[in-house]
């Protein structure tokens, strides 16, 4: 379980996070779900490590934000939204690059590769691949380490509907394995299509926590956030 109790996190005289609470169940797919700038991606550079707390508790498996960091690290994969490797090598290249360098092995090279429907492009250099494929790489590469925990930054931005699919069944695959995944976004239809829980943050606060099942009750909440963020 990912337990995040009243965290703050301040720029300056800038909160990024206010106060934000919320807890995720081990091998869900979790929801956080906001307009830009309300603070998904603070969040999640904090779970990672990247960034530490102005104040509040964070523990990861029972592990805790600041003390375990190294462990937490081992366990955990963050997708970001930038792509990620070397668009002069190919997706075998690539693959192989940093494999070494996260120890792979040969099973989660594969299972990676196949996951994110990489077997028929393994020979492209990345610079060739479409969007989707790209992107699809840029969560392979994550795979590599065999986390626990993945974290996704608004993965499907920039990219064609068929190929966000691709993607969104993919993560679906994750959550099969055992993975516990949280997953950013500011589309209500990704969410309602992958996720078991979502939280929706506004700057930098829990607005609403829901299951899946009330996505009703969320979409009506977060279409008066995006009014408001528009007004």
């Amino acid at each position: 379980m990912i337990k995040v109790s009243n965290v703050v996190k301040t720029y300056g005289d800038f909160n990024a996070l206010d106060g934000l609470s919320f807890e995720i169940k081990k091998g869900t797919i979790f929801g956080l779900l906001g307009v830009n700038g309300a603070g998904k991606s603070t969040i999640l550079s904090i779970l990672n490590g990247l960034t530490k707390i102005t104040s509040g508790n964070i523990t990861v498996f029972g592990l805790d934000i600041e003390k375990d960091k190294r462990k937490i690290k081992e366990i955990s994969s963050i997708i970001p939204q930038n792509l990620a490797f070397y668009d002069q090598l190919t997706v075998q290249e690539n693959l192989d690059f940093f494999g070494k360098i996260q120890n792979a092995t040969k099973e989660n090279f594969q299972r990676a590769v196949e996951i994110n429907g990489l077997k028929e492009i393994l020979n492209q250099q990345a610079r060739t691949l479409s969007g989707g494929q790209q992107r699809r790489l840029n969560i392979a590469i994550g795979l590599l380490n065999n986390p626990q925990i993945i974290y996704f930054d608004e993965p499907t931005v920039g990219i064609d509907p068929k190929s966000r699919n691709e993607i969104l069944d993919s993560i679906k695959a994750y959550k099969n394995l055992g993975i516990t995944v949280i997953y950013t976004s500011h589309y209500m239809n990704e969410v309602q299509k992958i996720c078991d829980k979502v939280a929706i943050i506004s700057h930098g606060k829990l607005i609403a926590q829901e299951p899946i099942s009330a996505s009703e009750n969320l979409e009506k909440r977060f279409l008066e956030l995006t009014k408001e963020n528009h007004v």
